[in-house]
């Protein structure tokens, strides 16, 4: 009877691993997966992946000048989707967000809090095998969110320049009231990644600068200098106009900053940016 019982607290609980801690059940592990599934792997130089583009805008606002060529020098992962609730649950243990739905965009979390989820989500992934020991999930540096978001263009947007369009790509001030749906629902760019524009800003690795005089070439985050006080959003919100929905529009926020209007989008890579 107490073998039984051993046996049946096994196969719901899941076996002890060897620091102790239980597998996670059922459905974080589907949770896990699914998001480990939706990894788009962006190759720099190879097929339709340019290696090198342009970075900010001539006439866009201020921060986003000079622009510069950016050749990333490294391949890397990046989340189809915006991290939603039901994972950052799954990972933290509670859901910080005003707008609830589980596969709706988390919100209401600072910079610190996106890295400490990173962190958390790498080990799960890890002790789950579905990323190898040297892979860690991290925030995306600047230049990778915007070479990601672009998908090969030079436009504002990374479907064109026509505002027309950007109702079917984005939630944003004119067509959102906060409580939008699940991710995914509306188009994606050339990449497959949805919400590059508009939903929820994304916050990148970097420390803030006031313009691109100085930043890397390399893709890397700019964590050197600046105002580490204060970190790069990207992409706009459904709070937002059009203007701030642009594929180079950027945004300082302190990093203690939360808001339902703020998210994150992660990236898969092989070592954290330089």
């Amino acid at each position: 009877m107490v073998l039984r019982s051993l046996v049946i607290a096994l196969f719901v609980v899941g076996p002890l691993s060897m620091a102790g801690a239980s597998e996670p059940a059922v459905d974080e592990l589907a949770i896990f997966t699914t998001f480990r599934q939706e990894f788009v792997p962006i190759t720099p130089g190879k097929g339709r992946f340019p290696a090198e583009f342009e970075m900010g805008r001539t006439d866009g606002d201020p921060s986003e000048r000079p622009p510069h060529k950016v050749a990333v020098d490294h391949a890397f992962a990046i989340a189809r989707y915006e991290v939603p609730q039901n994972l950052w649950q799954a990972v933290m243990g509670a859901n910080p967000s005003r707008w609830k739905g589980p596969r709706n965009s988390v919100e209401m979390l600072s910079y610190d809090e996106a890295m400490e989820f990173c962190h958390k989500v790498s080990e799960r992934l890890r002790a789950c095998t579905l990323i190898g020991p040297g892979q860690t999930v991290r925030l995306p540096s600047e230049a990778e969110w915007e070479y990601a978001a672009r998908a090969g263009t030079s436009t504002r947007y990374s479907f064109g320049d026509d505002l027309v369009d950007l109702d079917a790509h984005a939630w944003h001030k004119g067509n959102a009231a906060g409580n939008d749906p699940p991710v995914g629902a509306k188009r994606p760019n050339a990449w497959n990644l949805y919400d590059v524009h508009g939903y929820l800003w994304e916050w990148c690795a970097d420390a803030w600068h006031e313009s691109y005089d100085g930043a890397p070439r390399d893709g890397a985050a700019w964590t050197a200098g600046g105002d580490v006080g204060r970190r790069v959003l990207r992409g706009g919100s459904w709070k937002d106009p059009p203007s701030k929905l642009t594929s180079s529009f950027r945004r300082a926020a302190p990093r203690e900053l939360k808001d339902d209007a703020v998210g994150l989008r992660c990236v898969l890579a092989d070592a954290p940016t330089r």
